[in-house]
């Protein structure tokens, strides 16, 4: 049988520096939850630092798609 841990249900993004640039915005990942494939984002835009809890994972580009892999 062995020893299976048992994944957790959040994904810490913050140590990887996942960011993209959409439009005038800058969107830095910050944790990803898996249970429900919500992002937690922080996006600058002008200068102003908002906070994103529930950002979907679908509305990120391909490529970063790519990055994170939820299916692991």
């Amino acid at each position: 049988m062995g020893f299976r841990p048992k994944h957790t249900a959040f994904t810490h993004l913050v140590a990887r520096r996942i960011s993209y640039i959409e439009g005038d915005k800058l969107i830095n990942l910050v944790s990803f939850n898996r249970d429900t494939n919500a992002l937690e984002v922080t996006i600058t835009e002008n200068g102003v630092v908002t906070t994103d809890t529930a950002f979907p994972f679908a509305h990120l580009p391909k490529k970063v798609k790519q990055q994170l892999n939820p299916l692991q």
